[in-house]
């Protein structure tokens, strides 16, 4: 049984899948398993994970009709063997240490989840001198952080924490609810400054695509999954403020949109969310509300 599994979902990355599974199986760190879920790719995708793992017996690939993101995350999470799960997308890479790091920091501490409090855009040759934090203050430490990403991408996960969660299916950032649902169930949680996760940034990614009515619904139905979710617990106070952040970035984003009928979805969209008490407009912070009360003028 390999310690860490790496799930890596596969749509549509040909011109950067190479240097991803490069980064990942040379890690410094062997004793892993790589989990490719191609996701229906109509590209050469499956042909160059193919190729991998006809050299890498680690490499495991796994075909499917095209879910998602969150689908092929949630293959990868039912097929991993590993007693700890990480996540990397096919376009975007780690150093060398990366999994030596994360999983050095989770023996050491016996924490449940190891956060990289750094994401670079280029490569990086050496960790340097690692520090980490211990938290156990769970929620507050989680929400109030600045410097813990919302992304699953640059963390190492204990296995079992996550084995009976799935990522929402059909929705655009999907990574914020599956953290928030996972919180409740962690003991213990470490942070660290030495950056574990390369971001690209020259593709077309979700966050730099146009913003759509969908992504519009992608932020409605993740506040409400983790208002639901956190309801009845004694910490919604502090899931919606984090509930509150994903109003400010979808306030935010179709502020600067050109086009008024999504303006005009989007707030009305929000409208239901106060009207129903599940976020307060007192939640946002000024200089959003300000944007979502000029919206709502120009109207």
């Amino acid at each position: 049984m390999p310690q860490i599994s790496v799930i890596i979902p596969v749509y549509n990355t040909e011109k950067y899948l190479p240097a991803c599974l490069d980064s990942v199986c040379s890690q410094s760190f062997q004793d892993i398993e790589i989990i490719c879920i191609n996701d229906g790719s109509p590209d050469k995708s499956g042909e160059i994970l193919a190729k991998y793992a006809e050299q890498d017996k680690r490499i495991v690939v796994v075909n499917q009709e095209n879910k998602g993101l969150s689908g092929a995350r949630n293959t990868g999470i039912q097929k991993a063997n590993g007693q700890w799960i990480c996540f990397v997308d096919s376009d975007d890479r780690i150093p060398n240490f990366a999994l030596q790091t994360l999983y050095q920091i989770a023996q050491t501490t016996n924490s449940d989840i190891v956060m990289s409090e750094k994401r670079l855009s280029h490569p990086v040759l050496s960790s340097g001198a690692i520090h980490w934090q211990v938290h156990t203050n769970i929620m507050e430490d989680f929400v109030n952080n600045p410097d813990v990403f919302s992304a699953v991408c640059n963390k190492l996960y204990r296995s079992e924490l996550i084995k009976d969660h799935q990522f929402i299916e059909g929705i655009y950032f999907e990574d914020w609810p599956f953290l928030m649902s996972l919180m409740p169930q962690v003991k213990k949680f470490a942070t660290t400054q030495t950056p574990c996760y390369i971001y690209r940034e020259d593709n077309e990614s979700t966050t730099r695509s146009p913003f759509t009515n969908k992504k519009v619904d992608s932020y409605i139905t993740g506040i409400r999954y983790v208002y639901d979710f956190y309801k009845d617990r004694p910490d919604l106070k502090l899931a919606q403020k984090r509930m509150a952040v994903a109003a400010k970035m979808l306030t935010n984003k179709v502020y600067h949109s050109k086009d008024r009928a999504l303006k005009d979805y989007a707030l009305s969209q929000l409208d239901v969310l106060f009207d129903e008490k599940i976020i307060s407009k007192s939640n946002l912070p000024l200089k959003s509300f300000m944007r979502y009360w000029m919206m709502k003028k120009q109207k």
